[in-house]
């Protein structure tokens, strides 16, 4: 009777689903942090963007034009006047404090210099400490407050026999039509979560596949490990990473079905392409995981290295500032994270309505971080067979 051996990597894949359900620790990192992640940011920034961020006000005039421009402050749909003070130093105080986010301070005879032909100012504070509050409200102040100086030009030239036409084209000669490409609803979500999301899971991957390899380095487990795959050092690899690559595959897909499915989130391609797009993630991740393992065979180095590199890689996507803007040396080095090429996809395919075609030469770098692990390879293989490491 003849035995027909399995390969070697189904063993190992067999050996790696009994340790998965095993040990909690696997189904958190793997399961539940991720769709923690997804309820986290699809709840909070489920409107978009920040609504009735609090406002100071000092008013020195107390005039019916000064009492109008608080009115508009305040109806506004991102700002709320949520204090009104006497005094600058009080107004410094509480934005200091985080009570308010900015303040305004309309001076004495406000109202008289405006009719008088002068040019009051009004003095605008905010904290730029808190980037996204007060650019909003940077934003908010400018458009209201050229809309009210228009009014009262308009108002001001009709009371001097000037018609409102021949007014509005002296006040405003170029009428600006303005269209918003890729997001047209200004939705903060929409640029935001499919970035943080697909982040956070390749923090996950980076984390759980460190793990699962460094444990068999510190639990002395790793010859048993190679063992079961036959000696080679290809098949340990393989039938120990996918249970992990079909999981946060899946988990990676339920995302994107449920940003542009559920929330429907602008799309201007196939979905496919997105899948594409987060499967690529997940192994090129994989293959970044194995390198860090690999310089670093000890399981507590191994975990910081992972999330080190998991924090930086939003820098280095060019969601918090473009990479065109960078150094040429910080250039180069954003080429080491696959999280850079997702996000070029992304605004791409998804936001410019870019054909995908355009987009191959992305798809292609995101797989060579698959031969990365070439580079670290014997001395992992080192690793694994001599357990010549400190097992901190």
């Amino acid at each position: 009777m003849r035995i027909i051996k399995s390969p070697g990597w189904k063993v190992v894949f067999m050996r790696e689903l009994r340790r998965f359900v095993s040990r909690p620790i696997y189904v958190l990192m793997t399961i539940i942090l991720p769709l923690g992640f997804l309820l986290f940011y699809s709840t909070f920034l489920n409107e978009g963007y920040p609504e009735q961020l609090p406002l100071g006000v000092i008013d020195h005039d107390n005039s019916s034009l000064s009492r109008n421009i608080i009115r508009q402050i305040d109806a506004t749909q991102q700002t709320k006047v949520a204090a009104r003070y006497l005094h600058f130093t009080d107004a410094r105080k509480d934005m200091q404090q985080g009570q308010i986010y900015a303040f305004i301070e309309i001076p004495g005879n406000l109202q008289k210099d405006v009719y008088s032909g002068l040019q009051p100012t009004i003095h605008y504070y905010y904290n730029q400490s808190f980037f996204v509050a007060g650019s909003l409200l940077l934003k908010d102040m400018e458009i209201m407050l050229n809309t009210i100086c228009a009014g009262v030009n308009l108002n001001t030239r009709q009371l001097k026999g000037q018609g409102v036409e021949e007014s509005m084209s002296q006040i405003l000669p170029i009428v600006p039509e303005i269209h918003a490409i890729g997001n047209p609803y200004m939705n903060y979500s929409v640029y935001l979560s499919n970035i943080l999301l697909p982040g956070m899971l390749q923090l996950m991957i980076l984390m759980t596949i460190v793990y699962c390899i460094g444990i068999e380095l510190k639990k002395s487990s790793s010859k048993i490990w190679l063992r079961d795959a036959g000696g080679s050092m290809f098949q340990a690899i393989v039938g120990k990473l996918l249970p992990y690559t079909i999981i946060f595959s899946c988990i990676g897909f339920f995302y994107e079905i449920f940003l542009f499915k559920f929330m429907h989130f602008p799309i201007n391609s196939s979905l496919w392409w997105m899948i594409l797009d987060t499967f690529l993630l997940v192994i090129a991740t994989e293959g970044v995981a194995i390198v860090m393992i690999g310089i670093v065979p000890v399981l507590r180095d191994g975990l910081c290295f992972a999330g080190l590199y998991g924090i930086l890689a939003f820098s280095y996507s060019g969601l918090i500032f473009p990479i065109e803007g960078m150094p040429a040396i910080l250039q180069g080095l954003s080429y080491l994270f696959p999280l850079r090429f997702f996000f070029k996809i992304y605004q791409n395919v998804v936001l410019n309505d870019i054909s995908p075609d355009f987009s191959m030469i992305n798809y292609l770098i995101m797989l060579l971080y698959l031969l990365f692990p070439i580079v670290v390879w014997r001395r992992l293989h080192n690793a694994l067979t001599r357990l010549d490491y400190p097992k901190k």
